[in-house]
């Protein structure tokens, strides 16, 4: 037997004064009907439970259809209905009793396929299908099942969805130079590989990120003109000193992101750089400040005071004593 979802206020207060004319001057306060009425629901033992919410993490602007799942168990009530919603707004219900069941609520920037939506599953139509109308699939969804009275329990769960092509391979970076002395100019690009949301591009040299002011922005580019795909580039340009050269070897990094998506990775292409050889010793000794002598000079000036100075004792001194 179905049970009305809701009485309004008039029927509901007849009931209740026929009954009461009905049992003398004996019926229980509406204080004992509110205890009865939770101890009949809470002393049941029934309920439901929400299993999992399918929603994509990530999904592709390019997809026909999205699919969206609510698995849940009702523990033996009965279904009254499943509501979706996106950031709060209700789009599509499924009620099993009503003709037909599921309803499509419209919602801007979503369009549902009702004919292939039931009570676990509600199916959007992707850009693909919707060629002259801007659909808008980002946003919190959410899952709410109740179930038939007189119980009318209620679960809801909800899930994040973001649209993205990721990149499939990592950024090139093109201009680096095998080696360098200290004092020239390093000048590399760095490209995305093609993507949707663009990229965000990062330059690190040696573990730190590079300065904006050292970096410029290069036009983007696209397969084709009426592609949703794009690759962002990136160009240094750095002058290049001794301290660049830890150890004599330059590293630096180009590092792609897909900014405001959520569960994307970042991609890096990492290259490295030496120091010419005529500079290799010096940038693996620390750097010394104010003038510096040279040992070797040193040495040869201190040999020759000391063999005048024996000169000076074998040849001068026993003159003296003559």
């Amino acid at each position: 037997m179905k049970h009305s979802r809701r009485a309004s206020g008039s029927s509901a207060t007849s009931i209740a004064n026929d009954s009461c004319s009905r049992c003398e001057g004996k019926c229980p306060t509406k204080m004992r009907l509110a205890l009865l009425l939770l101890f009949s629901l809470f002393g049941t033992g029934s309920s439901i439970h929400l299993l999992r919410i399918d929603v994509p993490t990530i999904a592709d602007p390019r997809w026909e259809k999205v699919a969206l799942r609510c698995e849940y168990d009702l523990d033996g009530e009965e279904l009254y209905s499943v509501k979706w919603y996106k950031d709060g707004a209700e789009f599509f219900r499924f009620m099993p009793d009503s003709k037909p069941p599921g309803r499509d609520f419209q919602l801007e920037g979503v369009y549902v396929d009702v004919n292939k939506s039931d009570s676990k599953q509600v199916t959007l139509l992707g850009q693909a299908n919707n060629r002259r109308v801007k659909v808008n699939l980002v946003g919190l969804y959410g899952c709410e099942v109740s179930s038939e009275g007189p119980n009318f329990l209620t679960i809801f769960g909800e899930a994040n969805m973001s649209l993205a092509i990721p990149p499939k391979e990592r950024p090139t970076l093109r201009g680096l130079r095998p080696s360098y002395e200290a004092g020239e100019t390093l000048e590399v690009e760095c490209s995305s590989a093609a993507s949707y949301p663009p990229a965000r591009l990062v330059f690190i040299l040696n573990g730190k990120e590079v300065n904006k002011g050292l970096i410029r922005e290069l036009p983007s580019t696209s397969p084709t003109e009426d592609s949703l795909v794009s690759s962002t580039r990136l160009g240094l340009t750095l002058r290049l000193e001794r301290h660049h050269f830890p150890g004599g070897t330059l590293t630096i990094t180009c590092q792609s992101t897909l900014p405001r998506i959520r569960g994307d990775r970042a991609l890096e292409r990492v290259e490295t750089a030496t120091l010419a050889a005529s500079n290799q010793r010096l940038a693996q000794e620390p750097p010394r400040s104010g003038s510096t002598i040279d040992a070797q000079p040193v040495s040869i000036s201190i040999c020759c005071l000391l063999a005048i100075l024996s000169s000076f004792n074998h040849g001068i001194l026993p003159l003296l004593h003559v």
